[in-house]
This record gives structure tokens, sequence and C-alpha cells, in this order.
């Protein structure tokens, strides 16, 4: 258990609400004062931390999201990494994304501090000139020389032969006596069969004569070293007779070479084995990563964050230990799977060394980012240095002192001017007390962060889960900046699956599903910044793509391919307007599911600047595209709709998208009555909401439930998929065509069909499926068991939920812990609608629609206080707290409100800005 105790709810007042409230329910509590919440918040969300005692880093380097500690500020990412005796903190930008020759998120680059053992030698061999016999094109020999090797990391790959030889210039004589080898395995642990088995080292001093420096034959560990007389000597060529073990078919028939990093040292230089133990947490209540290990046989403290309002990356480094030890900080940019095509440079200013990459040059832009770092403190050793993609600087840390590196980065986005001044602007202008004010104000940040709205369940896993994902969110979206895609903006691959797009077919959007009411809404203003830049492309797509998404069906139709208003989406969208996954699947939803983010930021916020100038025109282009497209069956009296549920398949109907469909028209109606705006619009909306068809059903195993499409018309003759995940319950969520004030003969279904799925576990469904089962009304124990039992058995160590496929999406299933305390539906928001009987719980300032926010405690089954603040002003209806109990309105500072009861719904108006309190009379 990683919480010191259990508490009651609220905290301050538990053993008050235990004795009175539930022996004498009239009483009413009052919420946490400002100073209360805060207390409260350290409370819950001070324990949930991440937590590793190794230094293996597992998954810090991936194609999808990162499982090691992870920091942001919503546009620089940093992940965790390094290895035994030495840290990397990889970081990435948000808006670094590769346009040629196909658009990704790519990596950025690093910052790493290892010991300079005694004193002695750096590596001799960082950034000299490699040449090899022959190189696979993604694999240069200048790769196992650029310092950047870390887990996952592949440097120099020969080409199938043997043997291979790589041949390095230091530029100048030097002298050493000391070589480490990286074999394959190092950074890529199941790779052993490609360990490097026998090679010989020489040494010259004009290229041409040689002399055997060290021979070895059948080696097997993944790091070889290895130390030898002293030479002087400006070239050394490693000659590889047996590139690997010939353990396996691959490594047997296709020998390459592989060294992942080539390091030389003289006398006393090189890292020393690491002693000691090592801790790293993750502290999400502060945004930080704190690091106990030993670095050059020297104990050390290291704090690391990222800045709230600049792009700075700082790592505070504290001796423990009784001796000076000599460290390098080293900034390089790159990935540990580096693009062909890339460019990077380095150099020294004064006393701060920067990097900058550079992304290939095509028909689509150029982007550059740079890394600039300088370091407080301790004593410089000599001047830094710079060479190829890295800087280094090389310091004394005296005992019990504190020396801070501190990177600044800039750049990303298309065609940026150089950005290096910027990020050696950023770095230079630091000192010891901007800092102190930096880290002052990052912390304020993440209070200000908790405080916007937060849970009590009295439930270590749930919390976990709920404070992990919105510490993801928050560190990954910032408004203002670019969105995050599928796996957030930790990028520490070139190669990230999807290109780490934006997947508009439920999966980018599920990053946002529960920031509207866990009252984060401005979380998802980037989401709408990068759709509005697609608008463009997405209107041509309508009018000329159409075609594409069923051939057969559209041209039947729509004979000029495509319909003339409105807009389209791919399935895959990226920022400045790009198209990453340029393929429909049969879909047409892609603009459903991003619609219904709009609408929630109305619904929940009543924000009419936004309605007015962002979601409104936007809901009415997706509507024109389905004005044209919807089929009307004149002798049904309905339309209906021929699309994809499922990717790939085609039917008629489908659930999803009939249910967001309907969700739009009826907003659409409310929206332009709410704006004033196109009433004769408004009867062709409404025509439409009222005629489309029937969520379809369908029995399955003698039960009634939901299916994807109008049965017999699928393509797969399948109308449920069990197993699969829940895509025939999205009308649900995110459609809210069915919710918990539904009529419970539908709901009923809902639940039959969510038995029937049984897709708890599937990997899609994480996001989807528990609130499509809180907003129906699942039986409550039975729900919070299934999620605990996905939470505890998918969870990593920095609070992500695991699949092979996915990344930040996971963070949606908040809105499922959100919805088993409050939900708004039709109007009427309902306290603890689907919460086990008798348990406790609390929340402070969820948001529900209309624009409220609401705060309340359980005790003992018993309500015991509800506070509402109206933001906009709007009529407030609440099912009664206290069924068929009477109950009095009071507004903070202003006396009784009167109020109606009808249907044990608690009707009141309120004013923008007031607070109001219901109690039982």
């Amino acid at each position: 258990m990683y919480r010191p105790r259990r508490r009651l709810l609220p905290a301050a007042l538990a053993a008050a609400l235990t004795m009175t409230l539930v022996a004498a329910p009239t009483a009413a509590s009052a919420a946490p004062t400002p100073d209360q919440q805060w207390a409260q918040v350290q409370q819950l969300v001070g324990p949930v931390k991440g937590r590793w005692t190794d230094q293996a880093y597992s998954g810090s380097v991936t194609r999808t999201m990162p499982n090691t500690a992870l920091l942001g500020n919503g546009d620089i990412g940093v992940t965790s990494g390094g290895g035994d005796g030495y840290k990397t903190f990889y970081i990435s930008k948000g808006d670094f994304w590769t346009g040629n020759p196909d658009v990704s998120l790519v990596a950025l680059g690093s910052v790493s501090i290892s010991p300079v053992a005694g004193g002695g030698s750096s590596n001799l061999a960082l950034g000299a000139g490699a040449t090899a016999s022959s190189s696979h094109p993604s694999f240069p020999p200048n790769r196992a020389v650029n310092g950047q090797w870390g887990a996952g990391y592949e440097g120099w790959v020969s080409d199938i032969g043997k043997p291979q030889t790589l041949t390095l210039d230091l530029g100048t004589a030097k002298t050493f006596n000391r070589y480490i080898l990286r074999h394959d395995a190092a950074a890529r642990p199941a790779e052993t069969a490609n360990n490097t088995r026998n090679w010989t080292l020489a040494t010259s001093t004009n290229n041409s004569t040689w002399t055997t420096a060290d021979t070895v034959t059948g080696n097997t560990a993944n790091v070889t070293d290895r130390t030898f007389a002293s030479t002087t000597a400006r070239y050394l060529r490693l000659t590889i007779t047996e590139p690997t073990q010939s353990t396996t078919p691959d490594s047997t028939a296709n020998p390459r070479a592989r060294i992942g990093q080539f390091e030389l040292y003289g006398a006393g230089g090189g890292p020393q084995p690491p002693s000691g133990p090592f801790t790293e947490e993750q502290n999400i209540l502060q945004g930080d990563v704190d690091t106990t290990m030993t670095i050059g046989g020297t104990p050390v403290v290291m704090k690391t964050w990222t800045a709230a309002s600049s792009d700075l990356v700082v790592t505070r480094i504290r001796s423990t230990g009784s001796s000076t030890v000599r460290l390098q900080a080293q900034t390089a940019t790159g990935s540990p799977d580096a693009r062909g095509g890339f460019t990077s440079t380095s150099g020294v200013s004064g006393n701060t060394v920067w990097a900058t990459r550079q992304t290939p040059s095509g028909s689509r832009w150029v982007s550059r980012a740079s890394l600039a770092t300088r370091v407080i403190g301790g004593t410089q050793v000599g001047a830094p240095t710079a060479g190829g993609a890295a800087g280094n600087i090389v310091f004394d840390l005296p005992p019990g002192q504190t020396v801070t590196v501190v990177t600044g980065v800039a750049g990303g986005g298309p065609n940026p001017a150089d950005p290096a001044p910027a990020a050696r602007g950023l770095a230079d202008g630091q000192n010891a007390g901007s800092i102190d004010a930096l880290y002052n104000a990052h912390l304020d940040w993440w209070k200000q962060y908790w405080l916007k709205s937060y849970v009590d369940l009295d439930d270590d896993t749930l919390e976990r889960f709920y404070y992990g994902s919105l510490y993801l969110l928050g560190s990954s979206i910032r408004a203002g900046k670019t969105a995050p895609g599928l796996y957030g903006i930790w990028a520490t691959s070139d190669f990230p699956q999807w290109g780490g797009d934006m997947h508009l077919n439920y999966n980018w959007v599920a990053n946002f599903y529960g920031v509207y009411s866990s009252n984060r809404p401005e979380l998802a203003l980037p989401l709408y910044d990068l759709v509005q830049a697609y608008l463009p492309e997405a209107r041509r797509r309508a009018r000329q793509d159409l075609n594409r998404v069923k051939p057969d069906y559209v041209s039947a139709r729509f004979p000029s391919g495509g319909v003339p208003a409105g807009v389209l989406f791919p399935v895959g969208i990226g920022p400045f307007g790009s198209t990453v996954g340029d393929v429909y699947h049969q879909q047409v939803a892609n603009s459903l599911f991003t619609v219904t983010q709009y609408i929630s930021y109305w619904e929940y916020t009543q924000d009419r600047a936004f309605l007015s100038g962002t979601a409104y025109p936007f809901m009415k282009e997706v509507a024109a595209f389905f004005q044209s497209y919807l089929e009307y069956d004149s002798a049904a009296g309905r339309y209906r709709l021929w699309s994809g549920p499922h990717e790939g398949t085609w039917g008629r109907n489908s659930s999803p998208d009939g249910g967001m469909l309907k969700r739009l028209f009826s907003s659409l109606v409310s929206a332009s009555t709410e704006l004033n705006v196109d009433a004769g619009d408004r009867a062709t909306w409404q025509n439409i909401a009222s005629r489309l068809p029937d969520i379809p059903r369908t029995t399955y195993n003698g039960q009634t439930v939901y299916a994807l499409a109008d049965p017999g018309t699928l393509s797969d003759n399948r109308p449920i998929r069990p197993g699969d995940n829940t895509v025939n319950l999205e009308f649900i969520h995110p459609g809210d065509a069915l919710g918990i004030n539904s009529p419970a003969a539908d709901r009923q279904v809902a639940i039959a069909t969510i038995d029937v799925m049984n897709s708890w576990g599937q990997e899609n469904s994480f996001p989807k499926v528990f609130t499509q089962a809180a907003r129906v009304g699942y039986p409550a124990q039975s729900l919070i068991d299934k999620l605990k039992g996905q939470i505890t058995s998918k969870i990593a160590p920095n609070l992500r939920i695991t699949d092979p496929n996915h990344g930040l999406e996971k963070a949606g299933a908040i809105e499922a812990v959100n919805d088993v305390l409050l939900q708004s539906d039709g109007g009427v928001m309902r306290l603890y609608p689907v919460w086990p009987a008798g348990r406790n719980a609390s929340f402070v300032k969820l948001r529900a629609k209309n624009g409220f926010l609401v705060s309340s405690a359980r005790v003992g089954g018993t309500v015991s206080y509800v506070d509402i603040t109206s933001d906009a002003g709007r009529t407030a209806s609440v099912g009664n707290p206290w069924p068929g109990r009477a109950v009095v309105v009071t507004r903070a500072g202003g006396g009784t409100v009167g109020h109606t009861v009808a249907n044990d719904v608690v009707t009141f108006p309120t004013q923008a800005g007031a607070t109001y309190t219901i109690t039982p009379s």
C-alpha cells in the first residue's frame, strides 16, 4: 500500500460527519474551505507516485508511450532513462514533427549526466569521424560515437556479411588505454544473438600503418570493457570477424556488425561501476522526478522538473557524499532509432553547449528544434566542447553542494528560423535566483491544477488511476500548445506507431473525454486549434474525396465524387493541417467523434464566445455534410445512413453514427436558439434529429441487445461482436443518446449488451465501456470491481494504463469515475448515481452540464452536503439527494431561494457566480 493511512470523507470533518450525519441526516455540513481543500488534495494526491528501484528503465525508448517517469508542460516532454551509474532525460517537443517523406512526431534529443572517473579524460571517441566497410542506410557509423546510446538504441549497423570494419579519426593524436564497446543487447536486451563475438582493435598515427592493441574472441557480454598498454594515436580500427553469436537462424544466415557505442578513455577515465541504492519517484503532486543514486562512486540526490511557463528542463544534483565527484553533462540531439535524412549540429557559446536537429526537406515543411544546456554551480573543468550532434560540459561537484543543470528548448513547428539562439537565451538567462522563482511558479501551477477539482473515493486503486491520469493530461496538454496525439508528447523514437497521430475514429478524442467533468475544460482547447487548421483540407475532401470511402456506393449517389458542402476527415490527422493516416476504413464518422468534443465544451462551460466563434460554425459544417449524405426513406418517414461502424465494415444505420448525429442536430437547434441565428434552418435540423433511425437492436443468446447496425445489412454479417470493443455502445458515449435519466427499459437493454460484450479487458474499450456502463446505471459494485480489476492488471509504474498499441487515450476513463459520482443528463443532475450503497465518497468542484460546479460528500450512505456554483446563471435541476424528503435551497450570502420539486427533482433559478446549498429540511 502506498498510502500511509486511510481517510473518511472529507478528511477534516470525518469524525463530525460520522457522529452527526449518520445519526441525524437533517444536519448539514459545509463544503471544505480553500485551506481544507488544499490539505485534502495533498493527502489524496501526494501519496500517488510512480516508483522504481532499478536502473533498467524498461520501456523508456518505445514506439508507443514510455513506462518510465514522465514530465511535461504541454510543449516539452521529458522521459526518464539512463543506465547503471548514469542518468539520461529524453526531451521531446510536442510540435516537433517531420513532414517528409511522411508525417510523424519524432524524438528531439536528450540530456545525460555521467561520471568522469578520477578527474581523468572524458570519452575521447565522442564525435570522432567514423567510417565503415559498409552501413545500413538508417544506421551509419557516426551513430556509434555520438554519445546517444541508451535503452532501445541501435548504433552502427553494417550490411550483411563479414568481416566488417569501423574506423575512427580522433582529429588529433590522443593518449588512451581503455575502450568500451556497447553491443546490441546492451540497449536491446532481447538481442543477445547480435552481440559481437570476435574482433581486433588496431591503432595508427597515419591511417596506413596499423598496430594491434587488443584481440577478443568468444565474447558473449552485452558490454565489453577492456584496458591495454597506454597508446598515443589518431586513428583506431575495429575489425569484426564474427559479428554475431550465430545462435539464431537470422544471426547465422544474415550476420551484421552492430556496435551501439564505441567509447575511448585515457588513464583513470571512463565510467565507474555504480554502488549503493537506487530509487526514483514520479511525484505527481509537484510535477517532479526525484532520483537517489550513486554516480562516479558518490551518492547524489536529483530533482528534475519542467518550468510551467517556459521551455526549460531543470535537474538539481546534490552530493550526499564525502568527496568531490567529476561529472559530465551532455546535450545531444537525435533518436535511438533515427530516421534517415535528419541533420544535427552542435556548438559552444560561452559556458553553454547547444545542439539542433532538423527534419528532412521535401514537399512539406521542415522543422528545427534546439537544446541548450549550462551548469550553474560546482566548478567547471576546462571549456565546454561540442562535435557532431552533442555538446559536453565537465564539472566538479564538491561534497554537500548542489549544481543545477538547466536546458532550454526552442523551435518546432513548420519552417521555423534557427531556434538555437532562443534555446541558448533561455539557458543563459538563468541563475540560482531565477531557478528558485521558476520552481515556485512550477509548484504553484500544479497546486492550482489539482485544486480545480478532486475526488475522494476511499480507494487506493481507483485514486491511483484517477490522479495518475490527470497528471498525464496536465503534463501533456496546455492551452495554446500543439495538442498531443496518441502517445502524448513523449517521443523517444522516430517511428511511433501510426506516426503518433490524431486518430479521429475515437482514439484521439478519448484523450479529452474526462476533462470537462473534471473542471479542466481548457485542456480541450488545443484539440479545437488542431482541427481548425485541418478544415480547408476537410472541406476539399468532402467535395472531392468522398468516393474513396466506398467507391461503389458513393459513385452511385454522388457522381462528382463528393457533396457540395461540409467536411470529411480521414482517420488520422496531424498538426499544421497535415494528414497522417490517409484512410477512411469505409467510415464517415470521424467528424462526428470530433464534433462531440465541441458540443461537450459548450454544454459544460456555457461559454457563448466559444459557441459562437468556434463550436457552432464547426457543428454547421459537419451537419452540412450529413444533410447531403443521409438518405431519406419516404415510405418509412425516416432518414437512413450507410457507413462503417467498425473499421472496414459496411452497414445501414450504424449505432455510433446515429447516436452522434442525433446529438449534433439536436445541439444545432439549441445552439442556434441560444445565439439567435439561423432561425430558418432550425426546422430542417429538428426534422432530421426527430427522423433519424432508432438505435438498432438484435437478439443474442435470447437477449435483446444493441447492434452495430441494422441486422442483415452488415458486410460481415455480425450485428454484435462479443469480446470486441464496444463500438455498438458509442451512441451512449460520446453520443449521449441514452443516459441515466432515460427509460429504464432502454437502459436495461444497454446493461444486457454490456454483459454480452464482456469487453472490460479489450484494449480499445478501456476509455469507452466503463463510462458507457456508468451512463446507463450498471450495477455499481460490479462496475467498480471490473474497473479496479483492469487498473490493477494494466497500470504501469508511471501510472498509465498499458497495452501494446495505445497510450494517452486511456486517461479518458476518468470520465467513468466522475460519472459514478455525478451525472447531468437531460438537464437533471444526479448525485452518486452509480456509487455502491453505503460506501463513502466525496468530490469537490466536479463540473456538470449547463455550467455548474458541484461539491458534495456522502458518509454511511447519506449525503451530507451539496454545494452548486453557477457559472452561467442557468436553471438548476437536481435529483433530490434525500429522496422523498423536503429540502431547503440557500444562496451563499443571500438567504433562501424558491424552488420546485417534481418527480423528486429539485429545480431552482440561479445567478452567474453565485453558490447554492441544498439541505434537507
